[in-house]
Formats: structure tokens, sequence, C-alpha cells
């Protein structure tokens, strides 16, 4: 997986257990977009078995525009919720579009996603607004758990199903509440993010979901080269600065790491 490295001075070593870690992880959590996002309680917290899922538009079962997946499956062996209580999501950021070499804040035809809840409520994600509603994913059943897909839907600024070919990522967070209440008695500490395919290529869709993985303030990833920069990596107690390429596949490859010196 990692064929050229240029690495400096003697910290080699434990930049390579660090990429090595963390591109196992990468493989195991690609298996893990392509399924269906499975919470569990513990206390007041929710837990999810991964924070990034991918969907398509194209599957069979929807058509272009539309998809029920990635589902909701409650993992009742690690955690139960409470039976009678609702699964909810809350909408937390705009709708983000992928031209093919970043992802961007506008989008190229006024497009917005809706998922249609248990409720047949339509909770929206554009590029200016989201739904300020929470959404309702199912009831919880007798023995804690809840299996049960939502729609999404693609729409283009006049209001048709349609879309621009590119990728789109939502989030949201999960939380659980009584029935009829919007008040949470447990809940994700973290947003889970949905990247949808509209119409590329696997490759090209494989290469948003991994640029998706790194969007915060701590990377930048430019897609026109591969090349990702972490400003900031933990490695047994030291900072790194790492440079890594994109390789395909959602692999990078370790090319540069300086350690980070802290002023006083």
């Amino acid at each position: 997986m990692i064929k050229q490295l240029k690495i400096v001075g003697n910290i080699a070593a434990l930049v390579l257990l660090f990429v090595t870690a963390n591109a196992a992880a990468e493989d195991d959590n690609h298996d893990l977009h392509a399924g269906d996002i499975r919470p569990w309680r513990a206390g007041a917290e929710i837990f999810v078995n991964s924070t990034l899922f991918e969907a398509d538009f194209g599957d069979l079962s929807g058509g272009p525009f539309v998809t029920d997946d990635p589902g909701k499956d409650v993992n009742i062996q690690e955690g139960a919720f409470t039976p009678g209580n609702w699964l909810r999501f809350q909408p937390v950021s705009q709708l983000l579009y992928w031209d093919g070499t970043q992802w961007s804040e506008a989008v190229p035809n006024g497009e917005r996603i809706e998922i249609t809840d248990a409720l047949n409520n339509a909770i929206s994600f554009s590029a200016n607004t989201v739904s300020e509603s929470a959404g309702v994913i199912g009831e919880i059943d007798s023995s804690g758990g809840l299996h049960t897909h939502l729609s999404f839907k693609i729409f283009d600024a006049s209001n048709t199903p349609n879309g621009s070919a590119g990728a789109y990522r939502i989030q949201f967070k999960l939380f659980e509440s009584s029935p009829q209440s919007d008040t949470s008695v447990s809940i994700t500490a973290s947003p889970i993010a949905i990247v949808l395919n509209r119409g590329l290529e696997t490759e090209n869709f494989e290469l948003a979901v991994s640029a998706a993985d790194y969007l915060d303030e701590n990377t930048v990833f430019v897609a026109e080269t591969g090349a990702l920069t972490i400003k900031r990596v933990q490695v047994s107690g030291t900072a790194y600065k790492v440079k890594m390429q994109y390789i395909g596949n959602n692999q990078f490859q370790l090319v540069e790491a300086d350690e980070v010196i802290d002023e006083h």
C-alpha cells in the first residue's frame, strides 16, 4: 500500500504506525460506508458503526433520483433503546456538492435533498438552509430495536426530481425521544454524514467519499492532485504535520511527515 516515503528525521516508524493503522481503518470504514447506519445506546449517548455512509440515487429500487439507503438498524446486542420511544434525526449543516474536484456550498441548479420521515414529513437540506424540525425515523419496538428505511429524494430548482451529476453530502445527529417530544433522552456526540452519488462513475464517487471523510479545518485535500495535508495528528504524544497522496481504492500513501513544535 505504501510505495514511496519521504520521511523527516527519525519519526518514520511512528508515522508509519499511524498511517498503517489509519489506512486499515479506512478500508474497514469503506465497507461500513455502503451499509446501514447501526446505532446503539449506552446511557444518554448514542453510538454508531461509522460517522460516514454512502448511497446512490441510481440504485435499482429507487431509480435515478430516489434511494432508501442507508437504512437504520439498531444494534440491540451493543445497546437497546427504550421500547415505545422514537428514534429521530436533526439536520445540522447545509447541503454540500462535489463537482469532481472539490466540496462546495454552491450547487449547480438549486438542488436540494429531502428525506421523507416516518410521519410523512419532508425534511429538507439545501445549500442555503436546512429544516429546523427534526425528523422521525421510527418507533422503538418491544425488544429495543428498529430496522427501517426512509426515502431520500433529490430535486432541482424547478422542484422536479432531478440533480446535476456529482456527489451530495448531508449531515444530521441521531437522538431518542419520548413520543411526540422534541426533548432528547439520548443523542450522538458527533454528526453522521451521508454522501449520495448522482451519476458519477465508481472511482470518481469514491474520491468524493474519501474527501468528505476529511472535511474539517485540520485537513486540506486537493482533488486535482490527490494531495492530502493533515495539519496536526498526535502519535504517541508527539504532534506531526502529515502529507499523503491519494492512490485510488479509497487509500492514501504517506509522502512526508514533520514534527510540529509548539511555540510557547
